[in-house]
C-alpha cells in the first residue's frame, strides 16, 4: 500500500515553475524540477491551503497551481519562505504557476519533527525576507 500525505509525514515534492496556466490544470513549464521537502501539518495556525490541496495525495500524483503574488503568503502559509528560497524566487512574479508532483511520502522520525517544529516556531513568518 502506497503512503499518502497525512499529518507528520515527510513529503518530498518535485516542483517545476511555469510562466502561465494556459488552461485549467495545465502549466507551461519553463524550468528544471526543484525538490522540496517538508513535514506535513506542523504550523501552529493549522494547514495552509497548499497543504490542504496535497492532503491524501500519493507518490506519482501531481497538481498544478496558479497563485497571484497577493495570495502567495496566505496560500503557502509557513512554507512560503522556504519554498520561495528553494525555487529561487527573489522577486515574486505577478502569477506563480507551479506543477507539483509528489515524489515521496515517508514517516518522519522524531528528530526531523522536532527540527521542523523549531524552524516553524522560531522564524519571523517570512515577512522580512530573511529566509528563516
Amino acid at each position: 500500500m502506497t503512503a499518502t500525505i497525512k499529518v507528520l509525514k515527510k513529503v518530498t515534492l518535485s516542483i517545476i515553475t511555469g510562466s502561465t496556466v494556459s488552461e485549467p490544470g495545465k502549466v507551461d513549464l519553463t524550468g528544471s524540477p526543484v525538490f522540496f521537502e517538508f513535514i506535513y501539518g506542523l504550523a501552529s495556525a493549522g494547514l495552509c491551503p497548499f497543504e490542504c490541496a496535497l492532503h491524501d495525495k500519493g507518490v506519482g500524483e501531481s497538481l498544478s497551481f496558479n497563485v497571484s503574488n497577493a495570495e502567495a503568503q496566505n496560500f503557502f502559509g509557513h512554507l512560503f519562505s522556504p519554498l520561495r528560497q528553494a525555487l529561487g524566487l527573489h522577486i515574486i512574479p505577478h502569477k506563480i504557476a507551479l506543477k507539483v508532483e509528489v515524489t515521496a511520502v515517508v514517516d518522519a522520525d522524531n528528530r526531523e519533527v522536532v527540527q521542523s517544529l523549531a524552524k516553524v516556531s522560531s522564524g519571523c513568518g517570512g515577512s522580512c525576507d530573511c529566509g528563516c
